[in-house]
Parts: C-alpha cells; sequence; structure tokens
C-alpha cells in the first residue's frame, strides 16, 4: 500500500496519530509518504505529480522524498522539458542578502523562500515569457520590528499579571495592547512568543525574561507597539500588488514579466497578471493570497503551479515569503521519468534517485548526518551560475547580491536561545508529528511559523484527491542526539540529593513514620532540577523513586503539578508490585515547585510504601495508623487484609546554592 504526499499531508491535518519519539530515530521507519509516489495527484487543473517548498525551506519531492535546504542564495528547483524553475533563499528576517552581509556579518540557520522564476521551456507558443515572483526589500534595516515599537524586547514585567487579570492567548501584540487598554489600571504589559499576554499595574517591576522563555517583549501600554513617527516606514512599491498571508498580514510583491518589472498594484483578486481565461498559459491571483500560473504542454494537457502567500508581514520576525506547489501532468510521465533534474528530484516513482547532480546522475543519501548531507547536496549541486540566472535583480543589486554564499552547516538546535517560543512548546506542539515533519515543525515554530503550520498541512488536502494507501519509508533529516547518564549502574543510583548540586544535599526528609530500613539512604534518584519553562509554567521537579526495601511492594507518591501562572494542583502517581533497587525504567514524576516572594522554591513530596509480606520490614515497622491518602485511590483491600504502609515526607529544592550558600539557578 501506498500514501501520496498529499494524502500524508490530509492525515496529518485530519490528526492522525503518527506518533514519534525525539530519541532513536536514525532507524525510524514510519507510515507516511511512499517509495513510490505515482502521477494520481492533483493541483487545480493538473492531475500528475506534485512537488513543492514550504516554510524553512522544507522540501518534497514528487516522489515524496522530504528534506530540509536552509541554503542563502539561488537555486535550481525544477528543470525539465517543460520547466526551469528557480529559488531565491533568503535567510529568515532578512530581505536582501547584501544587507545581512554589510548590516550583520551573519547567517541565520533557517531560510525563507523570497524569489520565484517560471520558465516554460516547451510551450506551443514559444513566446510565453519568463514570469518571476519577488518580494521586494520590505526591511527597516534598522532593528525595529514595525509592531514592537516602542517595546522592550526581551523583557517582561513581574508579578506576571496584575490581580484578577490573568495569562490570555493573543494573536499579537496588538491585541495584547488593546487588552489592556480594555482593563483599569493596566498600565503596561508583557506579551510573549506563543501568544502569551500578561496586563500589569503601576506596582509591577521590569525584569529579564529567562533565556528558555518564549521570546518576549514589554512596554507601556501608551507606548508599546505603536508605530511612532520617528521610525515610521514610508517606503512604497507603487508597481507592487499586496497580498494577504496565512496571518492576514499585508504582504506587497513584485511582478517581472520578461525581464521587465510590471504594474499590478490595481490588479483585483481574480485578475490575470498573464494571459486570460482563454489562453494556454497565464498566471493569475486566486483569492486573497495565491497565485496560479498554468501552462499547456504540447500533449494538451495542463501542469499547474501555485504560489502562497505566507508570514507575519513586512520587517516581521517572519517576514513575507512563498511557499510553492507544482504539479506534472501524468501525460507527461516518460519525458519526465527520462529527465528532470533539480531540489525537486526525479518524478519516476522511486525517491532514492532524487538526489543527483546537474546531469541526472543518481547521488547517495548519507546514513548519517543527514541533516549536513542535505544543505551540502543543494550547495554542491544546485546553486547557479551567473549565466544560468533567469532572476531579475532588483535595482541597486547583482547577481553576487543573490548567489549561493558559502556557509557553515549549523544544526538546528531546538533549545536555541534565538526561537521566539520555549523549547518545550515546541517540542510539546511537534511530538505528534510524523518523524519525518517532527524537524520541520520545530524549525518553522523556532523562527515564528508556528501558528501557520498545520495550516499548510490542511490547505493542500482542500484541493486534492486524497489516496488511502500507506507504505513505510526512512527519513531523510539529523536526527536529535541524546546522551544521558545511566540512571542505574555499578555503582549505584545517579543524580542524587548529594550529586545534582555537588556538597549539597537538596533532600531532607521531614516526616517519617518509620526509620530507613538501611540508615542513610536516597529514596529518590534521576533528579533533574528544571527552571521555569515560560511564562505561564514555573519551575519544577523530576525524579523517580526507589524501593529501598528488600521486598516488592506498592508505591504511591502524592505530589502536586504546575498548572497555569504557578499554580499547583495535587497529584498522585500509583507504582504497584515495585521491585526492590534502582530501575531505570522506573516511572519518572514532575513535581511542581512552590514559590513564594522571598523564599527558596522548594516541592513537598509523599511518598508511601505498601506491602502484606510477612515479616518483611514494612509489616515490621508499619504503625497502625499510617494509611495511604486516599486521594491516591489505594485498594480496598488495603483496609481488609494485614497490609502495612511506610510514609515519607520529602522536601526538595528546586535550585542549587552558588557558592556563597545563596539558592541560585540549577546547574
Amino acid at each position: 500500500m501506498k500514501l501520496s504526499i498529499l494524502s500524508f499531508l490530509f492525515l496529518l491535518a485530519t490528526g492522525s496519530n503518527a506518533s514519534s519519539s525525539l530519541r532513536g530515530l536514525e532507524d525510524v521507519r514510519y507510515t507516511g509518504v511512499s517509495l513510490d509516489d505515482g502521477f494520481d495527484e492533483s493541483l487545480g487543473q493538473c492531475t500528475g505529480a506534485l512537488c513543492g517548498v514550504w516554510g524553512d525551506p522544507h522540501i518534497i519531492t514528487c516522489d515524496g522524498l522530504t528534506y530540509d535546504c536552509q541554503g542563502t542564495g539561488l537555486f535550481t528547483m525544477m528543470k525539465n522539458h517543460l520547466w526551469n524553475i528557480q529559488g531565491h533563499f533568503l535567510p529568515v528576517g532578512a530581505v536582501e542578502m547584501k544587507k545581512v552581509i554589510d548590516k550583520w556579518g551573519l547567517y541565520h540557520e533557517a531560510t525563507v523562500t523570497n524569489d520565484i522564476i517560471i520558465d516554460s521551456l516547451t510551450a506551443s507558443d514559444s513566446s510565453v515569457p519568463t514570469m518571476q515572483f519577488s518580494f521586494p526589500d520590505l526591511s527597516a534595516y534598522d532593528g525595529l520590528i514595525p509592531s514592537e515599537e516602542g517595546c522592550l524586547v526581551g523583557f517582561h514585567y513581574e508579578p506576571l499579571s496584575m490581580q484578577g487579570h490573568g495569562r490570555t492567548t493573543e494573536t499579537s501584540i496588538n491585541a495584547c495592547r488593546e487588552r489592556c487598554e480594555s482593563i483599569e489600571g493596566c498600565e503596561k504589559f508583557s506579551y510573549h512568543g506563543d501568544g502569551g499576554c500578561h496586563p500589569q499595574d503601576d506596582t509591577s517591576e521590569l525584569v529579564s525574561t529567562p533565556s528558555s522563555w518564549s521570546r518576549s517583549v514589554a512596554g507601556p501600554v501608551h507606548k508599546c507597539g505603536k508605530e511612532l513617527a520617528r521610525t515610521k516606514t514610508t517606503k512604497e512599491f507603487p508597481f507592487a500588488s499586496t497580498r494577504k498571508s496565512r496571518t492576514q498580514s499585508d504582504c506587497p510583491f513584485n511582478f517581472y514579466l520578461g525581464g521587465e518589472l510590471m504594474d499590478i498594484s490595481d490588479l483585483e483578486a481574480g485578475g490575470y497578471l498573464y494571459g486570460d481565461a482563454q489562453s494556454e498559459h497565464s498566471a493569475k491571483l486566486d483569492g486573497d493570497s495565491r497565485i496560479r500560473v498554468s501552462h499547456t504542454t504540447e500533449s494538451g494537457s495542463i501542469s499547474e503551479a501555485m504560489l502562497q502567500v505566507t508570514g507575519d508581514g513586512p520587517g516581521e520576525l517572519f517576514s513575507c515569503h512563498w511557499d510553492f506547489w507544482v504539479c506534472l501532468p501524468e501525460s507527461d510521465q516518460e519525458q519526465f521519468e527520462e529527465y528532470s533534474v533539480g531540489l525537486f528530484g526525479s518524478p519516476d516513482g522511486n525517491r532514492q534517485n532524487d538526489w543527483m547532480d546537474v546531469e541526472g546522475n543518481t547521488l547517495g543519501m548519507p546514513s548519517d548526518k543527514r541533516g549536513k548531507g542535505a544543505f551540502e547536496y543543494c550547495h554542491d549541486n544546485w546553486c547557479i551560475s551567473e549565466d544560468d540566472s533567469l532572476m531579475v535583480y532588483p535595482e541597486g543589486t547583482t547577481y553576487g547580491d543573490h548567489k549561493c554564499v558559502d556557509e557553515e552547516y549549523i544544526p538546528f538546535d531546538v533549545n536555541s536561545d534565538d526561537c521566539v517560543i520555549s523549547s518545550d512548546k515546541i517540542i510539546a506542539k511537534c511530538a505528534e508529528k510524523p518523524p519525518a515533519l517532527v524537524n520541520a515543525c520545530q524549525v518553522e515554530c523556532c523562527y515564528g511559523g508556528c501558528g501557520t503550520f498545520d495550516e499548510v498541512e490542511e490547505e493542500i488536502a482542500d484541493f486534492v484527491e486524497l489516496s488511502d494507501m500507506t507504505e513505510d519509508v526512512d527519513i531523510v533529516f539529523d536526527p536529535p542526539v541524546l546522551v544521558e547518564e545511566p540512571l542505574c549502574d555499578e555503582n549505584g543510583k545517579s543524580s542524587t540529593s548529594d550529586s545534582v548540586c555537588p556538597d549539597n544535599n537538596i533532600v531532607q526528609i521531614v516526616h517519617q513514620s518509620s526509620e530507613l530500613p538501611n540508615g542513610d539512604q536516597d529514596i529518590i534518584y534521576g533528579i533533574v532540577l528544571e527552571d521555569a519553562k515560560d511564562d505561564n509554567v514555573g519551575r519544577s521537579v523530576k525524579f523517580r523513586v526507589d524501593n529501598i526495601f528488600s521486598d516488592e511492594a506498592d508505591v504511591y507518591v502524592r505530589y502536586e503539578k504546575k498548572v497555569g501562572e504557578f499554580a499547583n494542583d495535587p497529584a498522585c502517581e500509583s507504582m504497584p508490585n515495585t521491585k526492590s533497587g534502582c530501575d531505570a525504567d522506573a516511572n519518572e514524576i514532575e513535581v511542581g515547585c512552590v514559590e513564594f516572594p522571598n523564599v527558596e522554591p522548594f516541592a513537598l513530596v509523599d511518598i508511601y510504601f505498601v506491602s502484606n509480606k510477612a515479616n518483611s520490614f514494612i509489616k515490621m515497622n508499619a504503625e497502625d495508623d499510617t494509611a495511604v491518602e486516599k486521594c491516591c485511590k489505594p485498594p480496598d483491600v488495603y483496609n481488609v487484609d494485614d497490609y502495612g504502609v511506610i510514609k515519607y515526607t520529602l522536601k526538595i529544592q528546586c535550585t542549587c546554592p552558588n557558592q556563597d550558600g545563596v539558592i541560585g539557578a540549577s546547574a
């Protein structure tokens, strides 16, 4: 059975559970895009094989191979008997590469598609000119993001919210500011990259936001997020047509026809950039955000391409860029299989030959370091020379400003401080995606595209005929490599009370119904001190429980889990028939820390050990009035049969003392 590219995306959009782990993806196989995707997909009037590039950019070949390019420069996306399609990729947040070189002197890890150049090679009418769709220079180069003017980046106010007005999720800084304006006494607000909005009164104080949190901006309500006269952007694009992105942001684009900049400023939705409804070759505005390019082949079939405007608008972090899809008609299948090269691969039903050189010779895919391999594959094979470039360069620029840049591969790190959303929220958002999309999802969320990730999948599913076929395939990207200290080894348990914070015992027994069976023992191990994860998730501590008794026992852990803005709710973990000793596979428990002003954050945990084994330590030392807390829902049999219960209450310090003995951040 097989699943077409778009069927795969449909399954994602309709909530198919193809769960994935962040570990061990080196050998992963999953139900997803097929090894031999065929010519039975559709785009508009075209039935055939579909290829695409979207976001970061992420490539999906016509045979279903998925990989990330992340290059900077001008690349061949597809070249065959029908099309010569070139794409210009720019770093996220920078619209003109020259400014990146001159002003910042660095390259970001993620890039987006700023320009699409389409040349029809075998049209019956040989006069069809080259079409170019380009976002002009939309950045202000002054380091200010228009929607964040008047705000301080990387700061928030504490207390997090004014009394009676907690955190809400808003779509923009402007929406958060309007919320504050509607609240009596609200004078300031903080806004986070995941949409978190916190109104504050005049008693709040401005503090730096931890790097592990979602990106934040903050400022007074009369100023933050309001465009100021001194920095107001006055740049206009008189020949451009303004389209709405998926976030409903206004994105102006320029259209070049045969090398000439055309005036499309008055063109309405549904209007034609080239040709008309009767033309064999045309380009038209489709609604508010799409452009459809249609070509009739020599055999009379339709080949269609679609450009989708996306991004958060001019000058924003996730600025205007293109998602692009092209359909190759089934009638020309033999010719495409004979020769079709570029980033979109060879549409012949075999994804294993989708990596090739310019002559069409198959190149092997690396078995490891696949993200680096994909990056090098793009640069080594599909960078476009000046002689082969079809691009019309904006005024004041040359090929040298748009050519591929000799840059170093930088592996993506979901924990990067550059991400606008905290790593925990990115991982949670992307955890249930199929393995081939986990990396793409994390990259999109990191750089601001989390809100439209699902929309891409849903949108594609809206206009294609879907197959119900499935088949297992492997994937091509660098999986995260996690090296962890073993929890249990010949030396016993790791990450215990005295080893997490060297020379400091952070776990205390504050109440016990019995002495420990062997003196000074660590009841918990595998301790991880978690910093506050975001503006609505406070500190926590993770650990596992050791059955410190020689006999098997039922174990219950009563604790509080973190909920909302530093609030905790009671919870209980039940672990029946727990064998004695350290267990690397034991349940990991995450406990919310108690956080008060001027008080060292801590967690309280009740641990119950239950046994009815005759002559066991638990039976011999249990007190008659000790019972498992009823909220843990212990079996009724505990009250009937002769069971013994031993209880320990632990206080766990949630931060490590620094060298001066003062409690500080976790080590």
